[in-house]
């Protein structure tokens, strides 16, 4: 019979190790079963820390001029299509890693499929703050940081196959070159169109109205250059009277 377990001290472990040592954690990760409550707990603080990275690259992670979503739809409706969508999202990445363990060849154990594809999601929240944070400073850095995730997500999924789900190492890798070419080609054909969209805003700022301070120092040019024309043209007209 499962028992219920969950320790969030656990679950921060898990996430800090799958960043930095994947290979070890995912040949240590013990094979015992777990209860699907305990899977979907897990998996829902990785999906909290998702939200949060979500609600920090809408916020602290936007230009100064970009309008902000208001709070409640930050802290009472993202939250609960968050926790809504969980029911969907987790069951769906589950199935997904035992359709592609099968056809790698790999172990189809529905409990070691799910405990594979929760702690690979561990890594998203990171992907969205990096990107955002990236985009900040400028859009070729967050598109480079989205590049690199988009490579690195795939290496977890292969070591999670071949160390965790005993997968054939040859066949997994054919598997997983196309599925992250599909990746790739998917990324690229987003990629002109968010450089499209940052050519547009940069476009706009350079037109956008003038601050009371340069309307004032435009007007003093102006006057300025008015006063020596005048002054030029009276020299003139005094010199031809003469």
């Amino acid at each position: 019979m499962f028992q219920f377990s969950y320790s969030f001290q656990n679950v921060l472990t898990e996430a800090r190790d799958i960043l930095f040592k994947p290979i070890s954690f995912f040949k240590e990760l013990p094979k015992t079963k777990e209860s699907i409550l305990t899977l979907y707990f897990r998996f829902l603080t990785f999906l909290g820390f998702l939200f949060v990275g979500a609600v920090l690259s809408m916020t602290l992670f936007t230009p100064l001029d970009t309008p902000h979503p208001p709070i409640s739809f930050l802290f009472l409706e993202m939250p609960l299509a968050y926790f809504l969508a969980s029911f969907i999202v987790f069951p769906i990445l589950g199935l997904l890693y035992m359709l592609v363990s099968w056809i790698c060849g790999g172990i189809t154990n529905w409990n070691r499929n799910f405990r594979a594809s929760t702690a690979v999601f561990s890594t998203f929240w990171l992907a969205i703050i990096l990107q955002s944070f990236g985009g900040l400073i400028h859009v070729y850095v967050g598109i480079g940081i989205g590049v690199a995730f988009t490579a690195y997500i795939p290496f977890l999924f292969f070591v999670a196959l071949t160390s965790y789900l005993e997968a054939p190492i040859k066949r997994t890798a054919v598997t997983l070159a196309v599925f992250t070419s599909i990746l790739f080609y998917i990324q690229y054909s987003r990629m002109a169109s968010y450089i499209g969209d940052y050519q547009l805003i940069e476009s706009m700022n350079s037109h956008k109205p003038l601050s009371r301070e340069e309307e004032e120092q435009g007007e003093q040019e102006a006057a300025e250059i008015i006063r020596k024309a005048m002054e030029k043209a009276e020299s003139e007209g005094n010199q031809i009277e003469e």
